[in-house]
């Protein structure tokens, strides 16, 4: 009995060793994980911060062009408008005055709108419902599109990061609609609840083959269009998702959190 002796004292010893050897190795490996999971939300969250920082600038650059068209050299144009005026008046030949006119009415026409494009004032002053309304009257005639638009709530404001990025989004959606989608009509549906905003927007035009689009984005440009508007929900922490098929049109549904 003595010769076993031993190994009665030392089989406990090693087999607590054991346990500890295991536990620390489970340990070591839980905690190896977490930070592997810390890392890349660490990654995650700057690529965000990256993304928002590069959005913000756009944006300010947009604002900066769009005051620039609307206060430099739409008031430029007007005054030459007026000098215009004034040199033809006198003539016989006023056909030719009011075509100049004419030109010029339409060159500060195309100035307003593409200022109110790169930075609606609607969208500022009285929010997003408003500024689509905008949006759907300023389409033009030669387009054949009709866009109607749903809103219970037209006066609801929300932050002004919010609203610029969910009219940005629209905006590309109809761009997108008005170059390829060969659609007749447009809609647009935003529906509040107590914390969210949902937005559905949607085409009856020719549709596309999506999937296959979605497995190669970045060799289109409307493939990054749609990455682009991903990224702007997702920096929003909503949800995006599309929806098209050849022959059936396109949809996007947008859920994105409100206070």
């Amino acid at each position: 009995m003595k010769t076993l002796e031993p190994v009665f004292i030392i089989t406990p010893v090693l087999l607590v060793l054991a346990i500890g050897i295991i536990l620390f190795v489970f340990l070591y490996q839980r905690r190896m994980l977490q930070h592997q999971v810390q890392l890349r939300e660490l990654q995650e969250q700057k690529q965000k911060q990256l993304l928002d920082a590069t959005l913000q600038a756009q944006e300010e650059e947009r604002r900066r062009v769009a005051r620039d068209l609307h206060d430099d050299v739409g008031a430029t144009l007007a005054l030459v408008k007026l000098n215009v005026h004034q040199l033809v008046t006198p003539l016989e030949d006023k056909t030719r005055g009011l075509g100049i006119k004419r030109t010029l009415d339409d060159v500060i026409a195309n100035v307003r709108r593409i200022s109110h494009g790169l930075m609606p004032v609607v969208l500022e002053k009285m929010g997003l419902p408003q500024a689509l309304e905008a949006m759907r009257r300023s389409l033009p005639a030669e387009s054949g599109v009709k866009m109607e638009l749903f809103c219970e709530e037209n006066t609801r404001r929300m932050e002004p990061k919010v609203e610029l990025s969910l009219y940005r989004v629209v905006q590309e959606l109809l761009n997108n609609t008005l170059k390829h989608a060969k659609a007749s009509k447009v809609n647009v549906c935003l529906e509040f609840d107590q914390d969210s905003l949902h937005l559905t927007y949607s085409d009856n035009g020719v549709g596309f083959d999506y999937q296959k689009l979605a497995s190669s984005m970045e060799k289109s440009s409307q493939g990054l269009g749609l990455m682009n508007l991903h990224a702007r929900i997702n920096l929003l922490n909503g949800t995006f998702t599309y929806y098209s098929a050849e022959n059936s049109g396109t949809k996007a549904e947008i859920s994105v959190p409100i206070s």
